[in-house]
């Protein structure tokens, strides 16, 4: 169920992500595209008053199953809005030009000149994911077993989590616009670095450690609103769908081993002091690896286009 779970929320991530990238204007697609996602911050925060609501009233043998149902909606919300929503022009100007790819097109991100970048922003969105999995799978074990709060304390850093996610959105939507994706993401990875070693090393009581988690989720979360117009500009419309779903959904799956080596390294050492290690150590991933990407911010995707096909007239038949 996770694994279907997981591969249905990549699908629908990549779909969204091109689709509103190639809808908004070259000037404003870092803010269309972020404050799109900032949605998700939105519905964390439902999905957790739902969950508390839905098991206060009901005994928790039949909350689960009324949660799932509750679940659905959304999903048939979605379908009744994309009925409303053409595909955006240069998918229809593309389709015009060339004929309907066949099954070889799944391999188009791996060819000639996107290679190296598909690698590249794969390897990004790893440090990228891998860091937020790390500190958010297991800062609740954290505050229960080192820091010993309550249950119900425990769950109060949702709330922070979910507070510094909205702020974090917010913050990234704007700031990748202003001055740039490339500036954002690092300002994203310096800042969980420097968030995280003070919140696992400065000595705070626990008032001020769950304060402390609001800039600490802003940091985290800032990152992630430019990666839509960032994949969206890196790659010309025949490719853009598969390799951003691939670098997105690979990034996942690579970033899915920093929370299980803190799980194995933790029974040896402290699990403060993991977290810290493995989340610092896929910031630098992301750092090292953005350094060898280029800044895309007001990139015209009909100039892509145009270079990208310029290119492939140039090569040999």
């Amino acid at each position: 169920m996770r694994v279907l779970h997981g591969f249905g929320f990549g699908c629908e991530w990549a779909a969204g992500a091109v689709l509103m990238g190639e809808v908004i204007r070259d000037k404003y697609r870092g803010r269309g595209v972020g404050i799109v996602q900032t949605g998700w911050a939105i519905g964390w925060g439902g999905a957790a008053l739902v969950y508390t609501a839905v098991y206060w009233l009901l005994p928790e043998a039949l909350a689960w199953r009324v949660l799932f149902g509750i679940g659905l909606f959304p999903a048939v919300f979605v379908f009744w809005i994309r009925r409303h929503i053409d595909e955006p022009e240069i998918y229809h100007q593309r389709r015009r030009e060339n004929a309907p790819v066949g099954l070889s097109h799944l391999f188009s991100a791996f060819r000639g000149e996107h290679l190296w970048t598909t690698v590249k922003v794969s390897i990004m969105v790893a440090g990228a994911q891998g860091g937020g999995y790390a500190i958010g799978l297991w800062m609740p074990t954290y505050l229960r077993t080192v820091r010993h709060f309550s249950a119900t304390a425990a769950g109060g850093f949702l709330l922070v989590q979910i507070l510094g996610a909205l702020f974090g959105f917010i913050l990234g939507t704007y700031l990748s616009d202003a001055i740039g994706r490339k500036q954002t993401f690092l300002w994203s990875a310096i800042l969980s670095l420097v968030f995280i070693l003070l919140y696992m090393f400065v000595p705070m009581n626990d008032t001020m450690l769950l304060l402390a988690g609001v800039p600490l989720n802003i940091a985290l979360l800032m990152k992630f609103p430019p990666m839509g117009p960032f994949m969206t500009e890196l790659f010309p419309t025949g490719v853009r769908g598969n390799a951003q779903g691939f670098c997105y959904n690979s990034g996942r799956a690579i970033g899915s081993f920093f929370p299980t080596m803190v799980g194995y390294v933790s029974q040896s050492v402290d699990l403060g002091v993991t977290i810290a290690v493995f989340s610092a150590v896929a910031s630098l991933l992301m750092i090292v690896t953005l350094l060898r990407l280029p800044e895309t911010r007001g990139r015209s995707l009909a100039a892509l286009d145009t270079g990208a096909a310029e290119i492939m007239s140039a090569e040999p038949s």
